[in-house]
């Protein structure tokens, strides 16, 4: 059964610090878990969905 895979684009925020990057991911959740994941200090995260397509 095929899933939807979204691009999203991620803000993570700390401070003065705003870094932004794209990743591929099911849900805004999933993305903002990734992004704690890689940047654990980020005080706030947002995430915008971008585009979906159907990944088999």
């Amino acid at each position: 059964m095929p899933r939807t895979v979204r691009t999203y684009q991620v803000t993570v925020i700390d401070g003065g610090k705003h870094i932004s990057f794209t990743t591929q991911q099911r849900s805004g959740g999933d993305a903002a878990t990734y992004a704690l994941s890689v940047y654990p200090w980020a005080r706030s995260v947002s995430t915008k969905p971008i585009n979906s397509y159907r990944a088999a």
